[in-house]
């Protein structure tokens, strides 16, 4: 849920950001700023300490690869 939530922030930030770049750059910068202003404090107080830790159990190599078949082959394909 955070990836995607913070993948559309990229986005309306590189949208916005490209189509005032038309009128302004100061007003790109301006927005761009404001936007991150408006997030802060979201991030700030609505984020978890224990986001992105790891949990402690060791895992295999032969449980990364125990996954479904299309998993495996995204996997794969990103190579």
């Amino acid at each position: 849920a955070l990836t995607g939530y913070k993948n559309s922030l990229k986005g309306v930030g590189y949208f916005m950001g490209a189509a005032l770049l038309e009128w302004s750059y100061e007003a790109a910068i301006s927005v761009n700023i404001g936007f991150i202003i408006v997030a802060l404090p979201f991030a700030i107080f609505g984020l978890t300490t224990q986001l992105g830790r790891v949990a402690s159990k060791n895992i295999t190599l032969a449980a990364v690869f125990k996954q479904s078949d299309n998993i495996n082959y995204l996997s794969l394909a990103r190579l």
